[in-house]
């Protein structure tokens, strides 16, 4: 049965002074949320928010690291107006527990410009990034008044993070990718519950950053998530990127265990012990399987649970059962309309993020040169060999150090995306799905990690700079001019994306040019100050990390 949404109004009295405020009213399956009507920051009218619905059970308990179940019903009208509590996390820097966190964290929210369209509109669910542990989906980071100035819906969400989301011992109290899964069950109650928020359940576009574009690509093979969207962006992440599947997942498990105080090879005694575990404990802990993960963690994407491909002893409906190159070579996807791109510089931001221990370790061990996922499948000479080679590429026979710091910039950049990106956009034009492939060159005030590379003689685009060119931030002190350049960049970035999530193509009559799909002659678009069609050369770089990988055996397709 259709529920129809409804406003109400309602006064409150702060000394003596009356404020009248608007509140919006929404059924939904478990029940009834109230949210409010605010004012939106580019000044282009009113939109409705409804912050911190719970889309699942509270996973705690005897739930700690099992699939989500369905979120329960409540009596009477539940309040929408503050998000829920954020998931376990770390801060990232500093290894301290983020205090306020909870591991009753399954919300989404929900913005709309209106309930009651008079057609459904197009909806967009964000996952957020942040390398599979730390992130939300909450306002201060993506706030939504620049998207909904193009009449979408837009959901955000928190899932699962870090050994929480992704803790693994191939059983079903413990049977992997609950993070994933997490971001499954949102897109069911999305599919349910959206048409009571004026969206269109038929029309519903999947976009992420980093570890979120990493779980888009996921999504596109998992058959947990078909049938779920229509259309994907995959922004700055693929699922072969540095963070891909694990290394020892079981073992690391029991490593767990026996710092956290019990020495156990026995898969439903650790998982019961774990379940126990204070949430902070678990999350802070560092349970490295190998003595080198410590230093390689400090220069390079690597954490401890990640998704998996799951054992059929586990979840009675598994996220991912198959390799995800075995899918993609078989063709057994999800059929979706696709963006996939990355930023022009991407290793700015971890290459001077992470300066002091790369200056530490780089010009010693040249097994930092090679990607985790091959140093995992070498002996140690083999390691150096190649370690060696990927040096040489890069500085010749300059050391790294302060004044080489350009070409640590270049190897994170293909190292750790461009490679990865490429070779995922490669693999799904061979499946006959076609994709619009693109470059972030925009480069204003809004480019807060950008800004880093200047030091360095570089004014480029970096990971994660495009952003605040999608969403407005609270926490970011960022002040919006209509009459400048980088109001126009958002306008024009967002109306990309939309333009995508209504119609399937990016660009429209309202749009000065034309974005071809990459099987046209390899086109794609710079979307900088200036939106650049263009045509993709040989990359040599490209080039470069597909022979490293072949050289190891470790083919791509």
């Amino acid at each position: 049965m259709f529920l129809i949404p409804f406003l109400v109004l309602f006064v409150s009295y702060t000394n003596a002074k009356s404020v009248v405020a608007k509140s919006v009213v929404v059924k939904v399956e478990q029940g009834s949320l109230k949210g409010e009507i605010l004012q939106r920051t580019t000044g282009n009218g009113e939109y409705c928010s409804f912050k911190g619905i719970p889309y699942a059970a509270p996973p705690v308990g005897e739930l700690r690291f099992m699939d989500p179940q369905p979120a329960l019903p409540w009596k009477g009208e539940r309040d929408a107006i503050n998000h829920g509590p954020i998931c376990p996390q770390i801060q990232i820097n500093t290894n301290k527990y983020i205090s306020g966190a909870a591991e009753d964290c399954l919300f989404l929210n929900v913005y709309t410009p209106t309930v009651k369209p008079k057609v459904p509109l197009p909806v967009m669910v964000y996952i957020h990034g942040g390398f599979f542990v730390i992130g939300s989906g909450n306002s201060d980071r993506l706030g939504p008044d620049f998207l909904l100035d193009h009449d979408v819906v837009l959901v955000t969400i928190n899932y699962r993070l870090g050994v929480l989301g992704f803790l693994s011992l191939d059983i079903k109290e413990a049977p992997g990718n609950a993070g994933l899964k997490d971001q499954v069950a949102a897109l069911n109650w999305v599919k349910k519950n959206i048409a009571n928020f004026g969206g269109d359940p038929d029309n519903v576009t999947i976009f992420g950053q980093s570890a979120g574009g990493s779980s888009v690509t996921l999504h596109l093979l998992s058959p947990m998530s078909k049938g779920l969207f229509k259309r994907a962006i995959a922004m700055s992440g693929v699922l072969f990127k540095d963070f891909g599947l694990p290394f020892e997942h079981v073992r690391r498990v029991y490593l767990l265990t026996q710092q956290l105080g019990l020495n156990t090879h026995d898969p439903k005694e650790a998982i019961r012990f774990l379940k126990s575990a204070p949430a902070e404990k678990l999350v802070t802990a560092k349970p490295f399987v190998l003595y080198s993960e410590k230093p390689r963690r400090d220069v390079l994407e690597l954490f401890y649970f990640k998704p998996i491909v799951e054992s059929n002893k586990g979840s009675s409906q598994p996220f991912l059962t198959e390799d995800p190159l075995k899918l993609l070579n078989e063709n057994k996807t999800n059929i979706a309309d696709l963006i996939i791109g990355h930023t022009t510089k991407e290793g700015i931001s971890r290459a001077i993020t992470q300066k002091k221990a790369i200056l530490k370790y780089f010009p010693y061990y040249k097994e930092y040169f090679v990607p985790s996922n091959i140093t995992y499948k070498l002996n140690s000479s083999e390691i150096l060999e190649l370690g060696d080679r990927v040096k040489k590429h890069y500085f010749g026979d300059k050391e790294v150090s302060e004044e080489t710091m350009k070409e640590v910039i270049e190897l994170y950049t293909y190292f750790n995306y461009d490679y990865n990106i490429y070779r995922f956009l490669e693999l799904w034009l061979k499946t006959g799905n076609k994709a619009y492939f693109y470059e972030f060159a925009c480069f204003s005030e809004r480019n807060i990690n950008g800004k880093t590379g200047i030091q360095y003689g570089l004014e480029q685009a970096t990971h994660a700079d495009d952003i605040p060119y999608l969403f407005d931030g609270s926490s970011v002190p960022l002040e919006l001019n209509k009459t400048s350049p980088s109001y126009k960049m958002i306008t024009q970035t967002c109306t990309l994306y939309t333009n995508f999530a209504k119609y399937g193509t990016p660009t429209t009559s309202t749009c000065p040019i034309t974005w071809k799909d990459y099987g046209q002659k390899k086109s794609y678009l710079e979307i900088g100050n200036e939106l650049k069609p263009k045509t993709e050369d040989k990359r040599p770089e490209i080039e470069f990390w597909r022979d490293i990988y072949k050289s190891v055996g470790l083919q791509f397709s």
